[in-house]
Protein backbone atom coordinates (compact mmCIF):
# COMPACT_ATOMS: atom_id res chain seq x y z
CA UNK A 1 0.00 0.00 0.00
CA UNK A 2 1.50 3.31 -1.04
CA UNK A 3 0.90 6.71 0.48
CA UNK A 4 0.82 9.90 -1.53
CA UNK A 5 2.77 12.74 0.05
CA UNK A 6 1.99 16.33 -0.84
CA UNK A 7 5.10 18.16 -2.05
CA UNK A 8 6.22 20.72 0.46
CA UNK A 9 5.66 24.30 -0.53
CA UNK A 10 8.94 25.92 -1.45
CA UNK A 11 9.81 29.50 -0.66
CA UNK A 12 9.82 31.68 -3.77
CA UNK A 13 13.28 32.02 -5.25
CA UNK A 14 14.99 35.33 -5.90
CA UNK A 15 15.18 36.23 -9.58
CA UNK A 16 16.79 39.03 -11.56
CA UNK A 17 13.38 40.66 -11.80
CA UNK A 18 13.42 41.06 -8.00
CA UNK A 19 16.84 42.75 -7.97
CA UNK A 20 16.62 44.97 -11.06
CA UNK A 21 14.35 47.55 -9.34
CA UNK A 22 17.24 48.17 -6.93
CA UNK A 23 19.17 49.79 -9.77
CA UNK A 24 16.30 52.22 -10.27
CA UNK A 25 16.25 52.75 -6.51
CA UNK A 26 19.97 53.62 -6.63
CA UNK A 27 19.28 56.21 -9.35
CA UNK A 28 16.49 57.74 -7.24
CA UNK A 29 18.76 57.85 -4.19
CA UNK A 30 21.50 59.63 -6.13
CA UNK A 31 19.21 62.19 -7.76
CA UNK A 32 17.29 62.86 -4.53
CA UNK A 33 20.42 64.49 -3.06
CA UNK A 34 22.50 65.47 -6.09
CA UNK A 35 19.78 67.72 -7.54
CA UNK A 36 19.29 69.76 -4.31
CA UNK A 37 23.08 70.17 -3.99
CA UNK A 38 23.23 71.48 -7.56
CA UNK A 39 20.33 73.86 -6.88
CA UNK A 40 22.03 75.22 -3.74
CA UNK A 41 25.25 75.70 -5.70
CA UNK A 42 23.39 77.75 -8.30
CA UNK A 43 21.76 79.81 -5.54
CA UNK A 44 25.18 80.49 -4.01
CA UNK A 45 26.40 81.59 -7.46
CA UNK A 46 23.46 83.98 -7.75
CA UNK A 47 24.12 85.36 -4.26
CA UNK A 48 27.78 86.02 -5.08
CA UNK A 49 27.70 89.24 -7.10
CA UNK A 50 31.46 89.07 -7.70
CA UNK A 51 31.43 85.59 -9.27
CA UNK A 52 32.49 85.34 -12.94
CA UNK A 53 31.97 81.57 -13.25
CA UNK A 54 29.64 80.06 -15.83
CA UNK A 55 26.53 78.06 -14.92
CA UNK A 56 28.19 74.85 -16.14
CA UNK A 57 31.21 75.48 -13.91
CA UNK A 58 28.94 76.09 -10.92
CA UNK A 59 27.09 72.82 -11.55
CA UNK A 60 30.44 71.01 -11.69
CA UNK A 61 31.31 72.53 -8.31
CA UNK A 62 28.03 71.16 -6.92
CA UNK A 63 28.81 67.72 -8.34
CA UNK A 64 32.30 67.86 -6.79
CA UNK A 65 30.76 68.75 -3.43
CA UNK A 66 28.45 65.72 -3.69
CA UNK A 67 31.44 63.53 -4.58
CA UNK A 68 33.46 64.91 -1.66
CA UNK A 69 30.67 63.71 0.62
CA UNK A 70 31.23 60.24 -0.84
CA UNK A 71 34.90 60.19 0.09
CA UNK A 72 36.33 61.29 -3.27
CA UNK A 73 39.41 63.48 -3.56
CA UNK A 74 39.01 66.42 -5.94
CA UNK A 75 42.15 67.72 -7.63
CA UNK A 76 42.13 71.52 -7.96
CA UNK A 77 44.64 74.05 -9.25
CA UNK A 78 47.68 73.91 -6.99
CA UNK A 79 46.48 71.12 -4.69
CA UNK A 80 43.57 68.88 -3.82
CA UNK A 81 40.49 68.83 -1.61
CA UNK A 82 39.52 65.71 0.31
CA UNK A 83 37.73 66.88 3.46
CA UNK A 84 34.26 65.32 3.40
CA UNK A 85 31.18 67.29 4.52
CA UNK A 86 29.76 64.43 6.55
CA UNK A 87 26.39 66.16 6.84
CA UNK A 88 25.88 65.55 3.11
CA UNK A 89 27.23 62.02 3.59
CA UNK A 90 24.60 61.39 6.25
CA UNK A 91 21.88 62.72 3.94
CA UNK A 92 23.18 60.43 1.18
CA UNK A 93 22.93 57.42 3.49
CA UNK A 94 19.40 58.40 4.52
CA UNK A 95 18.43 58.80 0.85
CA UNK A 96 19.74 55.30 0.17
CA UNK A 97 17.86 53.92 3.19
CA UNK A 98 14.61 55.44 1.96
CA UNK A 99 15.02 54.05 -1.57
CA UNK A 100 15.89 50.52 -0.40
CA UNK A 101 13.06 50.45 2.15
CA UNK A 102 10.59 51.33 -0.60
CA UNK A 103 11.88 48.36 -2.61
CA UNK A 104 11.60 46.05 0.43
CA UNK A 105 7.99 47.17 1.00
CA UNK A 106 7.17 46.42 -2.62
CA UNK A 107 8.72 42.98 -2.25
CA UNK A 108 6.66 42.31 0.86
CA UNK A 109 3.45 43.54 -0.77
CA UNK A 110 4.06 41.15 -3.68
CA UNK A 111 4.86 38.29 -1.28
CA UNK A 112 8.37 38.07 -2.69
CA UNK A 113 11.54 37.33 -0.69
CA UNK A 114 13.97 40.00 0.46
CA UNK A 115 17.44 38.51 -0.19
CA UNK A 116 19.70 40.40 2.20
CA UNK A 117 23.18 40.09 0.73
CA UNK A 118 22.09 40.01 -2.90
CA UNK A 119 20.03 43.16 -2.40
CA UNK A 120 22.86 44.97 -0.59
CA UNK A 121 25.33 44.05 -3.32
CA UNK A 122 23.03 45.02 -6.18
CA UNK A 123 22.08 48.40 -4.73
CA UNK A 124 25.62 49.27 -3.62
CA UNK A 125 27.02 48.26 -7.01
CA UNK A 126 24.49 50.38 -8.89
CA UNK A 127 25.09 53.34 -6.58
CA UNK A 128 28.87 53.03 -7.02
CA UNK A 129 28.60 53.01 -10.82
CA UNK A 130 26.48 56.16 -10.73
CA UNK A 131 29.00 57.90 -8.45
CA UNK A 132 31.79 57.00 -10.86
CA UNK A 133 29.72 58.31 -13.77
CA UNK A 134 29.14 61.64 -11.99
CA UNK A 135 32.90 61.92 -11.41
CA UNK A 136 33.61 61.36 -15.11
CA UNK A 137 31.08 63.86 -16.47
CA UNK A 138 31.97 66.59 -13.93
CA UNK A 139 35.69 66.69 -14.75
CA UNK A 140 37.12 69.94 -16.07
CA UNK A 141 40.42 71.73 -16.42
CA UNK A 142 39.87 73.43 -13.06
CA UNK A 143 38.80 70.48 -10.88
CA UNK A 144 38.57 66.74 -11.30
CA UNK A 145 37.30 64.13 -8.87
CA UNK A 146 39.08 60.77 -8.92
CA UNK A 147 36.70 58.27 -10.63
CA UNK A 148 38.08 55.28 -8.72
CA UNK A 149 37.80 57.01 -5.35
CA UNK A 150 34.30 58.20 -6.23
CA UNK A 151 33.25 54.67 -7.18
CA UNK A 152 34.67 53.16 -3.99
CA UNK A 153 33.07 55.89 -1.87
CA UNK A 154 29.75 55.37 -3.61
CA UNK A 155 30.04 51.64 -2.93
CA UNK A 156 30.55 52.28 0.79
CA UNK A 157 27.72 54.80 1.09
CA UNK A 158 25.34 52.59 -0.89
CA UNK A 159 26.25 49.52 1.15
CA UNK A 160 25.78 51.33 4.48
CA UNK A 161 22.40 52.65 3.38
CA UNK A 162 21.24 49.25 2.13
CA UNK A 163 22.46 47.50 5.28
CA UNK A 164 20.57 49.98 7.47
CA UNK A 165 17.39 49.64 5.40
CA UNK A 166 17.44 45.83 5.28
CA UNK A 167 18.68 45.27 8.84
CA UNK A 168 15.35 43.69 9.96
CA UNK A 169 15.79 41.11 7.16
CA UNK A 170 19.38 40.22 8.08
CA UNK A 171 20.28 36.53 8.36
CA UNK A 172 21.78 35.18 11.59
CA UNK A 173 25.51 35.47 12.10
CA UNK A 174 27.39 32.61 10.43
CA UNK A 175 28.52 29.81 12.73
CA UNK A 176 32.11 30.60 11.70
CA UNK A 177 31.96 33.93 13.55
CA UNK A 178 33.73 33.40 16.90
CA UNK A 179 31.59 33.77 20.02
CA UNK A 180 34.05 36.39 21.29
CA UNK A 181 33.37 38.61 18.26
CA UNK A 182 29.61 38.10 18.52
CA UNK A 183 29.70 39.15 22.19
CA UNK A 184 31.73 42.30 21.45
CA UNK A 185 30.00 43.50 18.29
CA UNK A 186 26.86 45.02 19.79
CA UNK A 187 28.59 46.94 22.62
CA UNK A 188 31.23 48.18 20.14
CA UNK A 189 28.54 49.66 17.88
CA UNK A 190 26.82 51.20 20.91
CA UNK A 191 30.15 52.64 22.09
CA UNK A 192 30.76 54.20 18.69
CA UNK A 193 27.34 55.87 18.81
CA UNK A 194 28.03 57.08 22.34
CA UNK A 195 31.39 58.52 21.30
CA UNK A 196 29.72 60.45 18.49
CA UNK A 197 27.29 61.85 21.06
CA UNK A 198 30.29 62.91 23.17
CA UNK A 199 31.84 64.63 20.14
CA UNK A 200 28.56 66.44 19.47
CA UNK A 201 28.43 67.67 23.06
CA UNK A 202 32.01 68.95 22.78
CA UNK A 203 31.11 70.90 19.62
CA UNK A 204 27.95 72.30 21.23
CA UNK A 205 29.95 73.43 24.27
CA UNK A 206 32.60 75.03 22.05
CA UNK A 207 29.96 76.90 20.02
CA UNK A 208 28.24 78.12 23.19
CA UNK A 209 31.55 79.31 24.63
CA UNK A 210 32.88 80.89 21.42
CA UNK A 211 29.67 82.18 19.82
CA UNK A 212 30.99 85.74 19.91
CA UNK A 213 33.95 84.80 17.70
CA UNK A 214 31.69 82.90 15.31
CA UNK A 215 29.36 85.91 14.90
CA UNK A 216 32.32 88.25 14.44
CA UNK A 217 33.70 86.18 11.57
CA UNK A 218 30.25 85.86 9.99
CA UNK A 219 29.72 89.63 10.07
CA UNK A 220 33.21 90.28 8.67
CA UNK A 221 32.34 88.21 5.58
CA UNK A 222 29.19 90.33 5.01
CA UNK A 223 27.47 87.57 2.99
CA UNK A 224 24.06 89.24 2.73
CA UNK A 225 20.71 87.63 3.45
CA UNK A 226 20.75 84.83 0.86
CA UNK A 227 24.50 84.33 1.13
CA UNK A 228 24.27 84.25 4.93
CA UNK A 229 21.55 81.62 4.83
CA UNK A 230 23.60 79.47 2.44
CA UNK A 231 26.76 79.97 4.51
CA UNK A 232 24.92 78.89 7.64
CA UNK A 233 23.50 75.84 5.86
CA UNK A 234 26.98 74.88 4.63
CA UNK A 235 28.32 75.02 8.19
CA UNK A 236 25.39 72.96 9.48
CA UNK A 237 26.36 70.27 6.95
CA UNK A 238 29.89 70.40 8.39
CA UNK A 239 28.70 69.76 11.96
CA UNK A 240 28.97 65.92 11.73
CA UNK A 241 32.57 66.36 10.56
CA UNK A 242 33.20 68.69 13.50
CA UNK A 243 31.57 66.15 15.83
CA UNK A 244 34.24 63.63 14.85
CA UNK A 245 36.85 66.32 15.55
CA UNK A 246 35.24 66.83 18.96
CA UNK A 247 35.36 63.09 19.58
CA UNK A 248 39.09 63.07 18.78
CA UNK A 249 39.60 66.04 21.13
CA UNK A 250 37.75 64.31 23.98
CA UNK A 251 39.86 61.19 23.50
CA UNK A 252 43.06 63.21 23.90
CA UNK A 253 44.32 62.49 20.37
CA UNK A 254 43.26 65.95 19.17
CA UNK A 255 43.04 67.20 15.61
CA UNK A 256 44.80 69.58 13.23
CA UNK A 257 43.53 72.68 11.43
CA UNK A 258 46.49 73.06 9.12
CA UNK A 259 49.95 71.53 8.96
CA UNK A 260 51.90 71.95 12.19
CA UNK A 261 48.83 72.78 14.27
CA UNK A 262 47.13 70.90 17.07
CA UNK A 263 43.94 71.24 19.09
CA UNK A 264 43.86 68.93 22.12
CA UNK A 265 42.94 69.08 25.82
CA UNK A 266 46.58 69.72 26.69
CA UNK A 267 46.79 72.85 24.59
CA UNK A 268 46.10 74.54 21.27
CA UNK A 269 48.58 75.57 18.60
CA UNK A 270 47.09 77.40 15.60
CA UNK A 271 48.15 79.50 12.65
CA UNK A 272 45.97 81.68 10.39
CA UNK A 273 42.60 79.98 9.90
CA UNK A 274 40.33 79.83 6.84
CA UNK A 275 37.47 82.35 6.75
CA UNK A 276 34.90 79.86 8.06
CA UNK A 277 32.87 81.39 10.91
CA UNK A 278 32.38 78.13 12.82
CA UNK A 279 36.17 77.90 13.31
CA UNK A 280 35.86 80.94 15.55
CA UNK A 281 34.71 78.51 18.27
CA UNK A 282 38.17 76.89 18.44
CA UNK A 283 40.03 77.41 21.72
CA UNK A 284 42.55 80.23 21.93
CA UNK A 285 46.18 79.21 21.35
CA UNK A 286 48.06 78.24 24.47
CA UNK A 287 47.93 75.61 27.22
CA UNK A 288 44.53 74.13 27.90
CA UNK A 289 42.81 74.50 31.27
CA UNK A 290 43.31 71.70 33.77
CA UNK A 291 39.56 70.98 33.66
CA UNK A 292 39.89 70.06 29.97
CA UNK A 293 41.72 66.87 30.93
CA UNK A 294 38.50 65.64 32.54
CA UNK A 295 37.18 65.11 29.00
CA UNK A 296 39.42 62.04 28.72
CA UNK A 297 37.15 60.29 31.21
CA UNK A 298 34.20 60.51 28.80
CA UNK A 299 35.32 57.74 26.38
CA UNK A 300 36.11 55.54 29.39
CA UNK A 301 32.64 56.23 30.76
CA UNK A 302 31.11 55.38 27.37
CA UNK A 303 32.95 52.04 27.39
CA UNK A 304 31.72 51.27 30.90
CA UNK A 305 28.11 52.20 30.14
CA UNK A 306 27.94 50.19 26.92
CA UNK A 307 29.36 47.12 28.64
CA UNK A 308 26.95 47.52 31.56
CA UNK A 309 24.01 47.78 29.13
CA UNK A 310 25.24 44.69 27.32
CA UNK A 311 25.30 42.67 30.53
CA UNK A 312 21.79 43.85 31.39
CA UNK A 313 20.59 42.23 28.18
CA UNK A 314 21.98 38.96 29.47
CA UNK A 315 25.22 37.65 30.98
CA UNK A 316 28.09 37.23 28.54
CA UNK A 317 28.68 33.47 28.28
CA UNK A 318 31.99 31.96 29.28
CA UNK A 319 34.39 32.35 32.14
CA UNK A 320 36.11 35.45 33.44
CA UNK A 321 38.93 35.23 30.91
CA UNK A 322 36.44 35.00 28.03
CA UNK A 323 34.53 38.03 29.30
CA UNK A 324 37.74 40.02 29.70
CA UNK A 325 38.61 39.15 26.11
CA UNK A 326 35.18 40.30 24.95
CA UNK A 327 35.61 43.58 26.85
CA UNK A 328 39.02 44.21 25.28
CA UNK A 329 37.70 43.28 21.83
CA UNK A 330 34.84 45.74 22.36
CA UNK A 331 37.42 48.48 22.71
CA UNK A 332 39.36 47.29 19.67
CA UNK A 333 36.25 47.22 17.47
CA UNK A 334 35.06 50.60 18.75
CA UNK A 335 38.53 52.02 18.09
CA UNK A 336 38.51 50.62 14.57
CA UNK A 337 35.13 52.15 13.81
CA UNK A 338 36.24 55.47 15.28
CA UNK A 339 39.37 55.34 13.15
CA UNK A 340 37.21 54.98 10.04
CA UNK A 341 35.17 58.00 11.13
CA UNK A 342 38.38 59.97 11.70
CA UNK A 343 39.57 58.97 8.24
CA UNK A 344 36.32 60.26 6.73
CA UNK A 345 36.55 63.51 8.72
CA UNK A 346 40.14 64.33 7.77
CA UNK A 347 41.89 65.30 4.58
CA UNK A 348 43.29 68.22 2.63
CA UNK A 349 41.38 71.41 1.91
CA UNK A 350 43.72 72.97 -0.61
CA UNK A 351 47.42 73.59 -1.05
CA UNK A 352 50.06 74.59 1.50
CA UNK A 353 49.17 74.46 5.17
CA UNK A 354 45.58 73.50 4.47
CA UNK A 355 46.79 70.16 3.16
CA UNK A 356 46.24 68.68 6.65
CA UNK A 357 42.93 68.96 8.50
CA UNK A 358 41.19 66.73 11.02
CA UNK A 359 42.28 63.98 13.41
CA UNK A 360 44.88 61.30 12.79
CA UNK A 361 42.92 58.08 12.06
CA UNK A 362 45.54 55.69 13.49
CA UNK A 363 46.22 57.70 16.64
CA UNK A 364 42.53 58.30 17.30
CA UNK A 365 41.72 54.61 16.78
CA UNK A 366 44.48 53.47 19.13
CA UNK A 367 43.61 55.94 21.90
CA UNK A 368 39.86 55.27 21.73
CA UNK A 369 40.42 51.51 21.68
CA UNK A 370 42.40 51.73 24.92
CA UNK A 371 39.90 54.03 26.62
CA UNK A 372 36.80 52.03 25.69
CA UNK A 373 38.49 48.75 26.62
CA UNK A 374 39.51 50.24 29.98
CA UNK A 375 35.92 51.34 30.61
CA UNK A 376 34.51 47.95 29.67
CA UNK A 377 36.99 46.14 31.93
CA UNK A 378 36.22 48.59 34.74
CA UNK A 379 32.50 47.87 34.40
CA UNK A 380 33.17 44.13 34.26
CA UNK A 381 35.19 44.02 37.49
CA UNK A 382 32.97 46.57 39.25
CA UNK A 383 29.91 44.47 38.44
CA UNK A 384 31.70 41.34 39.60
CA UNK A 385 32.64 42.99 42.89
CA UNK A 386 29.08 44.25 43.40
CA UNK A 387 27.58 40.83 42.79
CA UNK A 388 30.06 39.19 45.16
CA UNK A 389 28.83 41.53 47.92
CA UNK A 390 25.15 40.72 47.38
CA UNK A 391 25.62 37.08 46.45
CA UNK A 392 25.94 35.35 43.12
CA UNK A 393 22.87 35.24 40.89
CA UNK A 394 22.23 32.25 38.64
CA UNK A 395 19.96 32.18 35.64
CA UNK A 396 18.48 28.75 34.99
CA UNK A 397 17.25 27.98 31.49
CA UNK A 398 14.70 25.19 31.78
CA UNK A 399 14.75 22.51 29.08
CA UNK A 400 11.93 22.37 26.56
CA UNK A 401 10.12 19.14 25.82
CA UNK A 402 12.10 17.06 23.36
CA UNK A 403 15.07 19.43 23.51
CA UNK A 404 18.52 19.24 25.06
CA UNK A 405 18.85 19.64 28.85
CA UNK A 406 18.69 23.11 30.27
CA UNK A 407 21.70 25.31 30.94
CA UNK A 408 22.90 27.06 34.05
CA UNK A 409 24.31 30.52 33.39
CA UNK A 410 26.03 32.59 36.02
CA UNK A 411 26.76 36.29 35.96
CA UNK A 412 29.35 36.39 38.72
Amino acid sequence: MSTLVEPSAKAPRTTAADLLPLLTAALRAVLALLVPVLVLSVLAWIASVRSTSSLAAVCRVGADLWLLAHGATVAVVGGEVGLAPLGITLLAVLSAVRAVRAWARDQGAADRPVPFWAAVGTFAGGYALLAGFVALVSRSGVSAAAPVGSTVGGLVVGAVGALAALWPHRPPLPAAVPALVAAALRPALAACAGLLAVGSLVVAAALARGHAGVLLLHEALDPGVLGGALLTLAQVLLLPTLAVWGLAWASGAGFAVGAGTSVAPGGTSLEALPAVPVLGALPAPGPGPVLAWAALALPVLVGALTWALQTRRGPVPGGLLHRCGAAVLTGVLAGGLTGLLALAASGPAGAGRMGELGPSPLLTAAVVAGEVAAGALLALFAGRAWRSRRGARHVVVLPEEGRTPGKLLTDD
